[in-house]
C-alpha cells in the first residue's frame, strides 16, 4: 500500500514538473467538417436511459457580486443595481419570510442586512447551498430548484425506462431528497446519488514540488470533474444522457430542449446500428460512406485501417453524440480536430489546453461552436458487454491547478476532463443545436433572462 502511494506521489510530481500538455489544434470542427446539422428526429427506443447530471458544485459563485457588496458597500455596481431593481422577479423572493418581504416592499430593511439574510444560514443560506438547491423558477405557484426541474423535464422524454443519477455533496443529500419529495407523484426509486470518490483526490504540492503535509496527513484536493468517470462507469443503462445541473430552462420554455434530446438519442441509436453492421461484416467502402455522412473519423484514422481487425477495433468503442452551440461571443472550449501522438481525431478541448502560439490562436479564433455539455452516450460494445470506460482515457490530457492554502501557494493535478480527455478515445458525432437549448445559470442575474421566466 505504501509503495503504491509513493508511486502515485511520484507520478503526480512528474506531471507537475512536465507541465500541462497543450493540444495541437489542426482545425476547428464546423458544419460539414465535423459538425452535423441535426434533423428533426423522434425518440422511439425501449432501451434503458439514465440522466447523469453532475451537481456537486456550490452556488456561491452565483452570488459573487453580492459578497463584493458586503465588503465594499458599493450600491452603484451595475450588477448590484440590476439585482435590486429586479429582486421581485427571482424565484427565491417567494421563499422569503413574510416579515422580510414586507420590510423590502416598505423600504424598511438595510440592504446589507437583506443580502446577509439571503446568503447566510440565519436566512435562506443561498451562498452555502449546492447550485442545484437554489430556487430557479416558479411554475404553477411552486418554487422549483434545479434538481426538481431536471427531473420534471427529464421525464418529458416520455420514455418508460428512464432514471436519474446526480453526483452530489453527500452532506446535502437529505435536503435534496426532501426537495424532490415535494414533487407530487414522483417515484423516488428512479433517482440515485453518488459523490466524487475521495480516493480520486489529488495530492497538493508546494512550488518546489514537495507534497504538503498538514498534521499527519497529506493535503489533498478534488481532482476535477474527470474524477466522475468512476461514477459514470458504474451506470448500467444502455444510453446515458449527460448535462450540467445549471443548464435548465423554465419548464414552460423547455419544449425545444426536449425535442433536441430526443433527436440526439435517436441519432445515437442510428449511428450505433450502422457501425454495428459494418463491424459484423467489415467493409471499407461502406465505412467511408458512413464517415462522409457522420464525420466521425479523420483521414488519418481511416488510412490507418489495414486489416479487418483494425476496423473492428476502431469501431467497437464507446459512442457519444454531442450537441454544439454556435459561438455568440469570444471563442472558448469546444470541438476541434486535434493531433495527438501523430493521430488526428475529434476532441472537445478546453480553452486552457490551447497554446498561445499565434497559429493555434488563429485556429481558436476561427472556431464556430462551443461545448454546452449535451451528450448522449452508448457504453456497451457490439457483443452487448459494458465497456470499462477507464480504458478509453487520454491520461496525458490532465490539467494543473494553482491555488493558495492558508496564504501559501499550492499546485495539484486535475484528471482529464469528463467530456475532454476522459472520453478522448470514444467515437464522437457532433451536431449543432439551437441556443434555445442552452441557458446555463452562472450568476443569479441569469435567472431574470427570458429562458428562466414563465411565458
Amino acid at each position: 500500500m505504501l509503495n503504491s502511494f509513493s508511486n502515485e506521489i511520484s507520478k503526480q510530481q512528474e506531471k507537475l514538473r512536465k507541465g500541462a500538455p497543450e493540444f495541437q489544434l489542426v482545425k476547428p470542427c464546423k458544419i460539414g467538417e465535423g459538425i452535423l446539422k441535426l434533423d428533426s428526429l423522434s425518440l422511439n427506443s425501449d432501451s434503458k436511459i439514465t440522466w447523469f447530471i453532475p451537481a456537486s458544485g456550490s452556488g456561491s459563485r452565483m452570488f459573487q457580486f453580492l459578497y463584493d457588496f458586503l465588503e465594499t458597500k458599493n450600491q452603484k455596481h451595475t450588477d448590484f443595481q440590476k439585482f435590486i431593481k429586479n429582486v421581485k422577479s427571482f424565484a427565491f423572493y417567494n421563499c422569503l419570510d413574510i416579515k422580510v418581504r414586507n420590510e423590502i416592499e416598505e423600504g424598511q430593511i438595510q440592504l446589507s442586512d437583506f443580502i446577509q439574510y439571503l446568503l447566510f444560514d440565519f436566512g435562506l443560506n443561498l451562498g452555502k447551498l449546492p447550485k442545484g438547491l437554489v430556487p430557479f423558477h416558479i411554475a404553477e405557484a411552486q418554487v422549483l430548484n434545479a434538481f426538481q426541474e431536471q427531473v420534471l423535464q427529464g421525464l418529458k422524454l416520455a420514455q418508460k425506462n428512464i432514471d436519474f443519477h446526480f453526483t452530489i455533496q453527500k452532506e446535502f443529500e437529505q435536503d435534496i431528497v426532501r426537495s424532490l419529495n415535494e414533487i407530487k407523484s414522483l417515484d423516488s426509486s428512479i433517482i440515485q446519488f453518488s459523490a466524487q470518490e475521495k480516493e480520486t483526490d489529488s495530492i497538493a504540492f508546494d512550488p518546489d514540488f514537495k507534497p504538503i503535509i498538514i498534521g499527519h496527513d497529506f493535503l489533498k484536493r478534488p481532482s476535477g470533474h474527470g474524477a466522475l468517470l468512476q461514477n459514470l462507469n458504474r451506470i448500467e443503462s444502455e444510453f446515458i444522457l449527460i448535462k450540467n445541473i445549471d443548464n435548465i430552462q423554465h419548464i414552460e420554455r423547455s419544449e425545444e430542449s426536449t425535442r433536441q434530446w430526443k433527436a440526439i438519442i435517436f441519432l445515437l441509436n442510428q449511428v450505433k446500428k450502422e457501425l454495428f453492421e459494418i463491424w459484423k461484416i467489415p467493409d471499407i467502402p461502406q465505412l467511408t460512406d458512413l464517415n462522409n455522412r457522420y464525420q466521425i473519423f479523420s483521414e488519418e484514422q481511416m488510412n490507418s485501417i489495414l486489416t479487418d481487425e483494425d476496423l473492428k477495433k476502431l469501431l467497437n468503442r464507446p459512442i457519444r453524440v454531442c450537441g454544439m452551440v454556435k459561438n455568440s461571443g469570444q471563442p472558448g472550449g469546444g470541438p476541434f480536430w486535434v493531433k495527438r501522438n501523430g493521430v488526428v481525431s475529434k476532441q472537445i478541448v478546453e480553452k486552457a489546453q490551447i497554446s498561445n502560439l499565434p497559429d493555434q490562436q488563429l485556429i481558436l479564433n476561427d472556431s464556430s461552436h462551443f461545448n454546452p455539455v449535451m451528450i448522449a452516450a452508448s457504453v456497451y460494445d457490439f457483443n452487448g458487454i459494458k465497456f470499462n470506460l477507464t480504458e478509453f482515457v487520454d491520461e496525458d490530457s490532465y490539467f494543473i491547478v494553482h491555488k493558495t492554502h492558508e496564504g501559501k501557494a499550492i499546485q495539484y493535478i486535475e484528471n482529464p476532463g469528463l467530456w475532454n480527455g476522459s472520453m478522448a478515445n470514444w467515437n464522437s458525432v457532433f451536431v449543432e443545436i439551437p441556443t434555445e437549448a442552452f441557458s446555463p445559470v452562472k450568476t443569479i442575474l441569469d435567472l431574470i433572462e427570458p429562458a428562466h421566466q414563465s411565458l
